[in-house]
Parts: C-alpha cells; sequence; structure tokens
C-alpha cells in the first residue's frame, strides 16, 4: 500500500552479540507501542535480515508529516528513555537514521520482503534527480513481484539533534551521504534479494553518486 502520511523515519542498524532475543522482545512489547503512541506516528515495520553483516535491522515509522520527528512529544521520549530502553539501546550498534518526506509512493498491500537503496546524490543535481528517480518509481512498481515502491527525500536536519538515546548507543553513522532513499516492497526475502540487480542499474541514472542496498523480511508491523 501507498505509505500513510507525508515522510518518514527510517533506521537501520546492528546488534550486538546476544541482544537479539532481548531486542525483539523491547521492540515488539514497549519501543514500537511507545512510538505509535506519539501523535503523528501512524504505522511502525521492523525488517530483519540475520544473515547480512552490515545493517541486519531495518524500521520504518511512516508519520503524518515531516515535523512528527522532531516534535515536542518525539523529543521528549528521545530524552527521556525507560528503563528497559537503557538496558537494550547499548547493544544497537552502526545506527544510521534519517527523516525522509516522501517523494512518491505506489503500492497495495504490505509485502514480505523489502529492499532499501541509499543514494547518494551529486549536490548540484539534486532536485533534477529526485524527478528522474520519482518517474523511475513507475517502472519498479511494474517489476515482477513487486508489490510497492516509494521514494524519500533526506532531511538531515529533522534528525540531527542530540538525544539522550544517541547517548546510549555505542556508535551512530554520519547521516550527511544519506541524500536519498528508495523501498521497494515484494512477496517475500528472496524476491528482494533477486530484484536488488535490476533496481540498482534502474538507479545508474546521471546524478546518482552511489547507492548501498540490503534485503530484509517483515518480522513485525503495527498502526493505529
Amino acid at each position: 500500500m501507498s505509505l500513510s502520511g507525508r515522510a518518514f523515519l527510517g533506521i537501520w542498524h546492528d546488534l550486538n552479540d546476544g541482544y537479539e532475543h532481548e531486542f525483539d522482545r523491547w521492540h515488539t512489547n514497549e519501543h514500537m507501542p511507545e512510538r505509535l503512541g506519539i501523535p503523528g506516528f501512524r504505522r511502525g515495520r521492523r525488517y530483519m535480515n540475520r544473515n547480512i553483516t552490515n545493517h541486519l535491522c531495518f524500521t520504518l515509522y511512516e508519520g503524518a508529516h515531516l515535523e512528527t520527528f522532531r516534535s515536542p512529544g518525539y523529543l521528549a521520549r528521545l530524552n527521556a528513555p525507560t528503563t528497559w530502553s537503557t538496558r537494550v539501546q547499548p547493544g544497537i550498534t552502526n545506527f544510521l537514521r534519517g527523516a525522509f518526506e516522501v517523494a512518491a509512493s505506489l503500492g497495495e498491500g504490505v509485502g514480505g520482503g523489502l529492499s532499501t537503496f541509499r543514494i547518494e546524490l551529486e549536490p548540484e543535481m539534486r532536485l533534477a534527480t529526485l524527478r528522474t528517480l520519482r518517474h523511475l518509481c513507475l517502472d519498479i512498481k511494474e517489476l515482477d513481484t513487486v508489490v510497492g515502491s516509494h521514494l524519500g527525500s533526506a532531511r538531515p536536519e529533522v534528525t540531527g539533534i542530540r538525544t539522550q538515546e544517541m547517548e546510549l548507543r555505542q556508535s551512530t553513522s554520519a547521516e550527511n551521504s544519506l541524500d536519498a532513499v528508495l523501498l521497494v516492497e515484494t512477496i517475500g526475502l528472496a524476491e528482494a534479494q533477486s530484484i536488488v540487480p535490476k533496481v540498482t542499474a534502474l538507479l545508474q541514472v546521471d546524478g546518482v553518486r552511489n547507492v548501498a542496498s540490503a534485503s530484509y523480511y517483515l518480522a513485525y508491523l503495527l498502526d493505529h
């Protein structure tokens, strides 16, 4: 289905050994419900792939608008982590978080697989390249086994505010090379992995400097 709202938050990270089970319990039973209780948060999804070595977890939060992700309610939660959060957050590593304005969103239903494509753009061609990528979403949506294609334009100023939750994590990746992200939903993990070469080839357009991809299965979804 199309994303709910005009913005989304994408979070990639890894986990230290021994944290996986506790992370799953915490994220399912406390963390995601807490986030969905903040005004403007409309849907949350957790994706996993324990067979990759970089960014084995991806979380997607769909928001009413961009200000959702720097609202007083959200910042209050980031600056008041729960006791359970203070135990789990130190096991979260290689953390990358970005807020995005929805540039395109096409689809029906929710796929069981997802591939993320983090896109670095040539600065002087940013707007023109985003227009090209927006049109490409139509072609990507028509690929076999694809059920959704969503493009976001990064707004790093939204997530650059230092918070207490940031201090709990061991490492946080720089966001200055995160210009856009393409989310491609498929019917399963194998299909998400198989479409990566096709989509990567389609993304080789003028103005795209680099593309980093990863594929996941849907582990949990929560909405209102």
